[in-house]
């Protein structure tokens, strides 16, 4: 069916192309973006070299941009529209991307906030029931992040004071409250903190995550947004592994055919990330491990285009997941057909790291070292929130992730450093 609605595609200043509401979903490249210099495809599977691209690929891109299950439920039945299209007419001002989506022929515009405090945000989070995404909605705002967490989008003053973005303005930070839509899980912005600061003391490469006391929520800096010459932002392109592998956000999980570890590897240095890049995702994958984080899945590595060039970006939604009973026991990845954290043996990971290409000692080696250097990174990264958390729930969370993790770098690493019997 053929419709000539469509939604204009800027890269800063620059239209891209345009995204047409038709069946099937169909982009197309400006031929003068094509021709620029500075042009970059959406992703591998939409190339610069076709100018019109329709179906599958063209709802695999653009699909990783919307939030996901209840969340993407919730906007379907305040925007009337269940379709692809409808969604990000009504909410990609401002994506997870380095691309901005604007009905065609509307102007970018001037970039507007709409000043807030920190108080009236905590007193907003706390006495009315949060719908996903808050108020961001309201007042022509369009703005979205991909993923199942409740999300708010801010931009952060020159005072620190923070700022709701308006149409297509551009945010610098992102604001993830306690998640409240599944049952049994407490505390998870703090518990998020927590293993975002224990990464960053360890030496992964993270976003950089505080804890922020008004709302008591996980304040993130956006490190797909850098400054511009006129002194606002500009956003940076990146690429879920979803994306860029041409998956839907439905198939995350390798269970469901999504990205395995050797082809999260595969689609990195297919991108051209530098070496030290791919071996970040060795430190990546023993760091979820030995936290328990369990939804560390293909959306949560990405592709950033940066200034000197593709990198692997830095980590994000790291978070103890075992610490919550209702919660799956099972990791996202299957290592050499074992997905059961405590029943990884050397054995799997010496044939997961011949299949990621790497050196299976260099491999098991870093899992080990990373083992032996967590203890006291979990000791400072405790003593450095304690002095933040409430009495009660907070103090408890803290606590068990300290006994939890501990327990986690004796335990796991002895079935990496010991033959099968």
């Amino acid at each position: 069916m053929a419709s000539n609605e469509a939604l204009d595609v800027y890269h800063g200043d620059y239209l891209v192309g345009r995204l047409y509401n038709a069946q099937p979903l169909r982009f197309e490249y400006e031929p003068p973006w094509q021709a620029s210099p500075r042009a970059v495809s959406l992703s591998p599977s939409l190339p610069l070299t076709r100018r019109v691209h329709a179906g599958d690929d063209v709802v695999a891109y653009f699909e990783n941009l919307l939030p996901e299950g209840d969340l993407r439920h919730h906007l379907e039945i305040r925007h009337h529209t269940s379709t692809l299209f409808g969604l990000l007419k009504a909410i990609g001002g401002d994506t997870a991307s380095g691309f901005t989506l604007m009905p065609s022929g509307e102007a970018l515009g001037v970039p507007r906030y709409r000043p807030l405090s920190w108080s009236a945000l905590a007193e907003h989070l706390h006495n009315r029931e949060r719908s996903p995404l808050l108020s961001q909605q309201s007042e022509g705002a369009r703005i979205s992040l991909a993923g199942a967490q409740d999300k708010l989008l801010l931009m952060l003053m020159e005072d620190g004071s923070p700022a709701i973005p308006v149409g297509s303005a551009p945010s610098s930070h992102i604001l993830k409250p306690d998640i409240r839509r599944l049952s049994g899980i407490w505390a998870s912005a703090l518990n998020e903190t927590f293993c975002m600061q224990l990464a960053d003391t360890l030496g992964l490469e993270v976003a950089e995550a505080s804890y922020q006391l008004d709302t008591r929520a996980c304040l993130v800096r956006r490190y797909d947004r850098a400054p511009d010459d006129r002194g606002g932002l500009r956003r940076l392109h990146q690429l879920d592994l979803c994306q860029l592998s041409g998956s839907p956000s439905s198939i995350k999980y390798e269970s469901d055919g999504g990205p395995g570890l050797a082809r999260c590897r595969e689609l990195l240095q297919q991108a051209g990330v530098p070496a030290r890049d791919l071996q970040r995702l060795i430190g990546w994958f023993f760091f979820n491990l030995l936290i328990g984080n369990n939804d560390s899945h293909a959306k949560n590595l990405s592709l950033l285009q940066a200034d000197e060039g593709p990198r692997l970006a830095p980590f994000y939604d790291l978070m103890s997941t075992t610490l919550y009973s209702g919660l799956s026991r099972h990791f996202a990845f299957q290592v050499t057909g074992e997905n059961r954290p405590g029943s990884i043996e050397k054995s799997h990971l010496e044939s997961l790291a011949r299949s990621m290409r790497f050196q299976p000692r260099y491999f098991i080696k870093q899992g080990l070292q990373l083992a032996e250097q967590m203890p006291i990174a979990l000791e400072a990264t405790r003593a450095s929130l304690e002095e933040v958390a409430q009495p009660g729930k907070e103090q408890i969370l803290l606590e068990r992730l300290h006994q939890r993790l501990t327990s986690n770098c004796r335990k796991l690493p002895a079935h990496w450093s010991a033959s099968q019997m």
